[in-house]
């Protein structure tokens, strides 16, 4: 059987796995002790495929881990997605780096002119843990300074919310959190807030959450329609093509986008 993933229409480039981070919900388990960061060359290469083959491309965005941890890098990663024409979206953001409002508007003020015009900031529970909310809110209130205003975006809005009486300059452990509004209802949340598997760091840290079910349970089912799916892809640091939405499952190399949409054979290549 020749499985072909449809040409991607949005998406994302992750340019690192290394974050300040250990969120508890992240499949990708990204943190400190992680070094994995794309090259010049890939990325190159990849907006190179990624404009050849995205005739419906409606928004790339860049994201990690945590891009921010290279401003220099991150900046030249917007200039020649700019110079390339590929449609970048936003840049997405732990806010780690907003001490303050001088350092966020130098910092966010440069990748303007590289030529970014929109942002995500991470506003949760598991990032909480490890960003104050201050500096979420600080990120946020330059980023409207300096974008227009649908350009700047929170995920969550819910939890951003949530968190408007807390110390801007206290973290938050995540068992605190869940004590505080109960497992079910924090349970419910992240689920619904969040696109979560049994993968990475959410397999251990939120095991205790949720009902466990044996694998033969999904024997005999598939997973096509997610996989090839053209929505909300990612590229990770390695050229690893993930589709289905974070799905911890590489499709093929995402610097070669010829091939993989050409089409893979499952009877040499089966999951």
């Amino acid at each position: 059987m020749i499985f072909r993933p449809r040409p991607l229409s949005s998406g994302g480039i992750h340019l690192t796995y290394q974050c300040p981070n250990r969120c508890g919900h992240c499949i990708y388990a990204s943190g400190p002790s992680r070094d994995e960061w794309m090259s010049e060359d890939d990325l190159i290469r990849i907006y190179s495929q990624i404009r050849k083959h995205g005739r419906f491309l409606t928004s790339i965005h860049l994201g990690g881990g945590e891009p921010f941890l290279r401003p220099d890098f991150l900046e030249r990663a917007v200039r020649i997605a700019v110079e390339t024409g590929v449609p970048l979206d936003y840049v997405e953001t732990n806010a780690f780096w907003a001490w303050d409002e001088e350092t966020a508007f130098r910092i966010l003020s440069r990748l303007k002119e590289a030529g970014l015009n929109g942002l995500l900031v991470s506003a949760s529970p598991f990032h909480l843990e490890f960003v104050p909310i201050g500096r979420v809110r600080t990120a946020v209130s330059v980023s409207r300074r300096l974008f227009e205003p649908d350009r700047t975006r929170v995920y969550t809005d819910h939890y951003f919310d949530q968190f408007r009486d807390l110390d801007p300059d206290r973290t938050v452990p995540l068992d605190e959190y869940v004590g505080a509004v109960g497992e079910d209802r924090a349970a419910a949340g992240f689920a619904g807030a969040y696109g979560l598997i049994p993968g990475g760091r959410a397999a251990v840290k939120l095991a205790g959450l949720y009902a466990h079910r044996p694998a033969r349970e999904y024997f005999g089912e598939t997973c096509e329609k997610e996989l090839s799916s053209p929505h909300h892809i990612h590229i990770d640091p390695e050229g690893h093509y993930i589709a289905g939405l974070c799905s911890g499952l590489s499709l093929g190399d995402g610097r070669d986008l010829d091939a993989l949409y050409a089409g893979i054979d499952l009877s040499r290549k089966p999951v």
